[in-house]
């Protein structure tokens, strides 16, 4: 029963957000993003395809982005608004299963918009042979992105959506950008500053570490083990977050 609740809120969370048009302007633009990207490539010859496939790579993660930032931030709070919890909490549902069908439904709509995304790359490169490559460095965007999006989830359940939005954005260029900020922190010789950075370096996702939406990880592929070392660091550092928005949404109070 739980598991049905779940995807039965998962689903319906899938079908409003198309209906209400985002998704598709996310698909509308990253096919632009795309159209550009394989223009551009055709005007260099030399380079084609690492041009492609590094600004449609980066496409694909931006895209995810989006996707993950908006709907997370702002899906519950969104039903709050409308009321439409009222009736849903009355059955009696465990508010955890709501949190849980956004989730799930932020997943449907990545999924949806990563294989589409994929599969349009591949016909624009015309490299059919790049597909077992192409996977393991979509599948490492695809689960960068539910950690962004349990994330949002919960800071969409402690702040304002666009509040939230905006710590979602920033909390996504934070994962990248540890080793930069350590860089220029011992320029500084600071021995606290350094010791916060190495803090800072641990309960923050290290999305540098694979960051691999470059061509050059399309011909030089990461290792099996890798990618597995990503499925389970991610799918911790999801399951961290959504324990923690279940947590804020049980205390939280509906009026």
């Amino acid at each position: 029963m739980n598991l049905r609740s779940i995807a039965t809120l998962s689903w319906l969370g899938t079908q409003e957000w198309i209906r209400l048009k985002f998704f598709n302007i996310v698909v509308f633009m990253s096919v632009l993003f795309l159209g550009f990207s394989y223009l551009l490539s055709t005007l260099t010859f030399a380079v084609q395809e690492r041009l492609l496939f590094d600004f449609g790579l980066a496409g694909l993660e931006i895209g995810l982005l989006f996707i993950s930032a908006m709907i997370g931030s702002y899906a519950i709070q969104r039903e709050i608004d409308r009321k439409t919890l009222f009736v849903l909490l009355v059955r009696p549902i465990p508010r955890w299963h709501i949190v849980a069908g956004a989730f799930g439904a932020i997943i449907i709509l990545s999924f949806i918009f990563t294989l589409g995304f994929s599969v349009s790359l591949l016909l624009a490169s015309g490299h059919w042979s790049f597909v077992n490559h192409l996977i393991i460095i979509v599948l490492s965007s695809f689960f960068k992105s539910l950690v962004i999006s349990g994330f949002a989830l919960a800071m969409g359940l402690l702040v304002r959506p666009i509040l939230s939005l905006g710590m979602t954005f920033c909390y996504w260029f934070l994962c990248y950008s540890v080793p930069d900020i350590e860089f220029f922190v011992k320029k500084l010789n600071s021995e606290n500053l350094d010791r916060a950075v190495k803090i800072l370096d641990v309960v923050t996702p290290q999305f540098y570490r694979f960051n691999w939406k470059a061509f050059y990880f399309i011909e030089n592929s990461p290792q099996v083990s890798e990618i597995a070392w990503v499925i389970f660091y991610c799918i911790g550092w999801s399951s961290l977050w959504l324990f923690v928005a279940a947590l804020i949404f049980r205390r939280k109070e509906i009026v």
